[in-house]
């Protein structure tokens, strides 16, 4: 199953404008201007933010150890200019409390005297507050290129994603170990910093990049999103059901399907499956009633169905369980927005052959 977090507080922090803030923008930033070789050399970096209190109980109403969860970072391309052949995006774990402000990009901050409110490359809350260099111990690191700032994180605890020339752009950064360390106690959460490996940045053949993303201000869709996602809730056991077979030229339908459902809940779709033309047989009830079960090698994927972008993707989180009255999947809607229509569809692994089903009546709206 996958149960998702949008992020409680993000901002970006700017080396070539030290103070200011960003919080209440709907863009974050990670990006370099400048040349190594040159004084003007400045990165800007995103910090966000998720709360993650809930996931103790998530975790113990699935009957899921945590040892046996995985997070990933999903953040959404507004758009990117001047990207290198190659590039590595890191999220590391942030060793100081910070605030989100009240900025915007547009706002013009020119010295510490002018009030800020919230993150700066400097300070960790504004005009007044600690810098970041004052939680610089043993175990903690700071890289700048001109000016000493731009978060102090965990040396222990960093994370990355690689992109290549016509590779995907899609961020989603594995933070399985940094989620665990704080859901265990050994960090605090503190939120991640999210920037370009510093020392690309410094490299002289490195581009003035810019790579923007939505953020939690956004009134889009697409605010950033952390995923935890756990393989022990898919169950198998088809009773007295025959299982489906390629032969059976199978259909599947929807059993007991409301087409609404809540917005942060459990959800259970129930489906089935039977031939699509059943031999004829000497019984008093229909054969085109007759359930059969999915195989094992069974899933689903979410997707929107304004725009086809995919919520929930196939894989082994998503494996379509089986009890004696049929087949059914299990799933939250804590990513998906109200007043908005979803779709799901399955792909299905028969006799070695994969076939992909997809129908209208798997179409269903999310509700307040």
């Amino acid at each position: 199953m996958i149960w998702s977090i949008s992020a409680l507080q993000d901002t970006t922090i700017y080396e070539s404008d030290l103070y200011r803030n960003t919080g209440l923008d709907q863009i974050l930033e990670i990006g370099k201007s400048g040349t190594s070789a040159g004084g003007d050399l400045a990165e800007s970096r995103a910090l966000i933010k998720f709360d993650i209190s809930s996931l103790s109980s998530i975790l113990t109403d699935n009957n899921i150890s945590l040892n046996n969860i995985s997070a990933s970072l999903k953040l959404y391309t507004v758009q990117e200019s001047e990207l290198p052949q190659t590039y590595t995006i890191e999220a590391k774990a942030l060793a100081a409390s910070w605030s989100n402000g009240v900025g915007y990009f547009s706002n013009t901050i020119e010295s510490a005297v002018t009030a800020t409110v919230g993150a700066t490359w400097i300070t960790t809350q504004g005009s007044g507050s600690s810098a970041w260099s004052s939680s610089l111990t043993t175990g903690r690191d700071m890289d700048y290129n001109t000016t000493q700032g731009g978060g102090v994180w965990y040396t222990s605890s960093i994370a990355s994603q690689s992109f290549s020339f016509k590779t995907t752009d899609t961020v989603d950064i594995d933070v399985t170990n940094i989620v665990k360390a704080w859901q265990t106690g050994s960090l605090t959460n503190n939120g991640f910093i999210v920037s370009l490996n510093n020392a690309a940045v410094q490299s002289a053949n490195f581009p003035n990049t810019n790579i923007q993303f939505y953020s939690s201000e956004t009134h889009t869709v697409f605010e950033p999103q952390l995923y935890i996602s756990w393989t022990g809730s898919f169950s198998y056991n088809t009773g007295s059901l025959s299982v489906i077979t390629y032969e059976d030229n199978p259909i599947i339908y929807t059993r007991n399907f409301k087409s609404e459902y809540p917005k942060d809940a459990k959800v259970r779709i129930l489906v089935a499956s039977r031939p699509k033309y059943p031999r004829p047989t000497f019984v008093q009830n229909s054969d085109f009633i007759t359930i059969k079960a999915l195989p094992t090698t069974t899933y689903y994927q979410i997707l929107d169905a304004h725009n086809d972008q995919i919520i929930i993707p196939y894989g082994n989180a998503t494996k379509i369980s089986t009890n004696t009255s049929g087949s059914y999947f299990d799933f939250y809607t804590t990513m998906m927005y109200p007043e908005r229509y979803y779709k799901f569809e399955i792909k299905s692994v028969i006799d070695g052959v994969t076939e992909y089903f997809n129908s209208n009546d798997f179409i269903f709206k999310i509700t307040k």
